[in-house]
């Protein structure tokens, strides 16, 4: 009995579950094991230090610790001079990483300043052959590392990462440290200060890479080749992100965001802007739409030339009451909610739509000086800083408080700066996390839409959700680089999954979080480059309608697909046809039930979704792309093709996730039918250019081959590209031979009688409106508005037109040339003579017609 009290009593600590077994020793952890696969990885070193008021406390030659074990934690009980510091390492049923936390308790009765900490600081027994350090892509906000990955011999490799963005990550042989400065005051009040978790996770390594650097979809490649993180440890850092979600969605979101349509030239202050707004809810909702991003004007409550943010937008905040709110006139607790405030409550009720009021959480809210800064370089402006633990409580109490007074479904947060002085931009993060946690830990239900900065503090900002900014910039077109193409909505959707895939491969965001975009951001400002806006005797300075007519009709299906493809758990829908009486008329209603069906669709199919992951590399100039998701064998695929020439998909078992079998896969809409494909086989799927596919992977019979119906074969069997670019091709002449078939001219006629627009001179300069033309487009990778460009048809000058994918002509947004050349007779060929400067190698991706629909609608 004696010897076995012995045995209990030196035998080590232990947590496990079924991915992880985790041994510990007199002062932490010493192993870890991978259940699945039996690899140990044993640590020589687990320490800690911090500093605190400028003395450094570190756990190594401190006296051994006591500790306390229950069935999912270790606690070690440390003390260092006036602090006891616990350090907590946590390991959860699903988890595949083990979590570790230091909590300091104790010092001056005052508060003290924390200067760093420095979570882990390990070594390994085996041999370190390799490490990558995934870092932050925005360190002018002195951001820094995510942590790092260290490779050992056997395709084993262990991630640590600490969870926030301004870390640094030092590897020395076999050890390794993660530390980071909060600068940040804390108070004893607060409760302990806890640092930020650490998490330790085995991986083993798949041998595939992602690139260590995106290249721009719309640049020339050759894309990165540089090997950054393995895939495997791409996966294991999401799974980690996963885990922290608070609560987690279980269904997909379906916004509608109502700037994109300019809502805000709205005044729902007066009888036709009520009116106009309500088909703005009825078609969001007849579209399949939960929430509405609400941000019309209420000259009722406020007024635009009094907006104190840097981007007069404050008088659409808080349903309109922001500016009330701002100066304490209005208390979100015991305020009478208006009347113009109350109306839009209700009709969105009837349509089962809850709104989503927009917040700017850093304005200078009146009723504490404390919290507020000087902006720098303008003495004359101040704003609210959220490193001032005060603005933090106020905010949290706000914003529950109207939640509960409105009713509304959540908020979308923007202009949220961490920059500003007197407090570190660490602290200034924290306390923007805490706030938007606190909020979701007392709303569950809530909606976060995450706009500037959010995005750009990567995803331990994002556990409260619900997503980052869709198009990783301001989705105006006048703030990124387009892809060169005729329709902004899909120039969008190409952006879109660009950003998606940055956020999940280099910024590791499950889909949960992951955002889609639908659509596309109207123009704001004219050929001036502002908004165009009037002063006026009752309602003071008014944005004047603008752009509210502004459909891509050939754009928008792709731009769906787009969206659900790799982000169908956040479908956030941007312009739809609603505020323009012709478009909100004429739009079919075969055209909406599409667009319903596929908003349901990814709700039904939302565990697929969950599933999904990038193939075939990201979007980029003369290549597919596309998405999986895949699930015990059966799921779905998704390959689009963003440029202007038929491409082709080769698509293999490892690419897809499949184990070997025979398997069949089904296009959903048409046009490829139901292919069984057999152990091994790689598969080629031609994709047409400007367009998409959709495949269900099922079970198979080896041997068949299923195809539907297909369109017509004149239709099927035409191509868009007009002649063919050498592959040395460097400028000079292109010449080209095009006939235009019948059936094309027949079917612009068809489209000019079911979207029976009455086009005005300005809309004619969009070249996504009026699609009734046949446009010729000269795509070029890179395309500069200055260059000399001209073309001849049958030996005669015609004009060729600068295409922007902004409506005014901004250098940046300038996609490439183009001409309407709808007066071109029918079935007789023609000669095609371009004169075109010095150009790179590809850079010519060829010259194609518009508006032509090779698939049936």
């Amino acid at each position: 009995m004696l010897t076995l009290v012995g045995l209990l009593l030196v035998t080590p600590p232990l947590l496990s579950n079924a991915h992880l077994r985790c041994e510990f020793g007199p002062r932490g952890l010493v192993a870890l094991t991978d259940v699945a696969r039996h690899a140990v990885y044993r640590l020589t070193q687990d320490e800690f230090r911090f500093t605190i008021d400028g003395t450094i406390y570190e756990s190594r030659g401190l006296p051994e610790p006591t500790s306390a074990t229950s069935t999912t934690s270790i606690t070690y009980h440390w003390a260092t001079g006036p602090y006891r510091v616990d350090v907590v390492y946590e390991l959860r049923a699903g988890w595949g990483f083990v979590s570790k936390q230091l909590f300091v308790t104790g010092g001056r009765a005052g508060g003290y300043h924390v200067d760093d900490v420095t979570v882990l600081d390990a070594a390994l027994a085996d041999t370190v052959h390799d490490a990558y350090v995934p870092r932050s892509q925005h360190t002018s906000l002195r951001t820094a590392d995510y942590g790092g990955t260290l490779r050992f011999a056997g395709s084993r490799g262990l991630l640590a990462v600490v969870q926030n963005p301004f870390l640094q990550f030092r590897r020395d042989g076999n050890a390794f440290t993660i530390r980071y400065q909060p600068d940040m005051d804390w108070r004893a009040e607060y409760g302990p200060f806890a640092s930020d978790r650490g998490l330790l996770a085995p991986v083993r390594l798949s041998g595939r890479y992602v690139p260590a650097q995106m290249l721009p979809e719309w640049r020339l490649g050759p894309p990165a080749t540089t090997p950054g993180m393995d895939e495997a440890e791409v996966e294991a850092f999401t799974e980690m992100v996963r885990a922290f979600l608070i609560h987690p969605p279980a269904h997909p979101l379906n916004i509608f965001v109502g700037w994109t349509a300019n809502d805000y030239q709205i005044d729902v202050a007066t009888p036709a802007g009520r009116d106009e707004y309500k088909r703005l809810l009825d078609r969001a909702a007849g579209l399949g739409a939960g929430y509405v991003l609400f941000a019309p004007s209420n000259s009722a409550l406020s007024r635009r030339e009094e907006s104190v943010d840097d981007w007069s937008w404050e008088h659409v905040l808080w349903l309109g009451l922001g500016q009330q709110i701002r100066k304490g006139e209005w208390d979100p607790a015991t305020g009478a909610i208006p009347p113009s405030v109350q109306a839009q409550l209700a009709y969105a009720k009837t349509k089962h739509l809850k709104l989503v009021a927009y917040v700017y959480p850093v304005l200078p809210f009146a009723g504490n000086p404390a919290w507020l800064v000087r902006a720098r370089g303008d003495s004359t402006r101040k704003f609210a800083s959220l490193g001032v633990r005060a603005l933090q409580d106020w905010l949290i109490d706000q914003l529950v408080a109207f939640h509960r007074r409105t009713g509304i479904g959540g908020y979308a947060f923007d202009h949220t700066f961490l920059t500003y002085d007197g407090t570190s931009r660490y602290a200034q993060w924290w306390g923007w996390r805490r706030v938007m946690e606190e909020l979701k830990r007392r709303v569950p239900e809530i909606v976060i839409d995450g706009r500037q900065a959010y995005q750009n503090y990567g995803p331990w900002s994002w556990l409260a959700g619900r997503y980052p900014h869709p198009t990783s910039t301001d989705e105006q077109p006048e703030s990124f680089v387009p892809f060169p193409d005729l329709s902004f909505d899909r120039v969008s959707a190409d952006r879109e999954r660009y950003t998606a895939y940055r956020y999940r491969l280099y910024e590791f965001a499950p889909s949960e979080i992951v955002p889609g975009f639908i659509g596309h951001q109207t123009s704001r400002a004219d050929d001036s480059g502002d908004m165009p806006s009037a002063r006026t005797p009752d309602r003071g300075v008014v944005l004047t309608r603008f752009r509210a007519r502004d459909w891509d009709y050939l754009g928008w299906r792709y731009s769906v697909i787009s969206s659900i493809a790799l982000a169908g758990w956040n479908n956030v829908i941007n312009m739809i046809p609603a505020r323009d009486s012709s478009e909100n008329a004429h739009w079919s209603s075969v055209d909406q039930a599409w667009f319903r069906h596929w908003i349901a669709w990814a709700d039904t199919n939302r565990e697929y979704l969950r599933h999904t992951r990038p193939i075939l590399g990201q979007p980029a100039v003369g290549k597919l792309d596309g998405a999986a998701g895949v699930v015990d064998g059966r799921g779905y695929v998704f390959l689009f093709n963003p440029n202007e020439r038929r491409l082709t998909a080769r698509l293999t078992r490892e690419e897809l996730g499949l184990a070997a079998g025979t398997v069949s896969l089904r296009e959903l809409e048409e046009g490829l039918g139901t292919w069984d494909w057999g152990i091994g086989d790689t598969i080629s799927i031609s994709v047409e250019g400007e367009s998409y596919r959709v495949l269900a992977i099922g079970a198979g019979r080896r041997g068949r081959r299923v195809v539907a119906a297909r369109g017509t074969p004149a239709v099927e069997s035409f191509n868009r590209q007009i002649g063919q670019v050498d592959s040395g091709f460097t400028g000079g002449t292109f010449s080209a031979t095009i006939t235009v078939p019948r059936w094309v001219f027949d079917q612009l006629a068809a489209r000019a009688r079911a979207w029976p627009i009455p086009w005005s001179a300005a809309d004619s300069l969009a070249t996504w409106l009026v699609p009734e033309r046949l446009l010729l487009f000269v795509q070029i990778a890179e395309p500069d508005e200055g260059w000399a460009v001209s073309m001849k048809i049958d030996g005669r000058p015609v004009g060729l037109r600068k295409a922007y994918s902004s409506i005014r002509r901004v250098p940046r947004d300038f996609v490439g040339f183009w001409a309407d050349i709808s007066a071109l007779s029918a079935d007789q060929p023609h000669t095609l003579e371009l004169q075109l400067p010095t150009l790179k190698e590809g850079q010519l991706q060829g010259v194609f017609l518009e508006n032509v629909e090779l698939r049936r609608r």
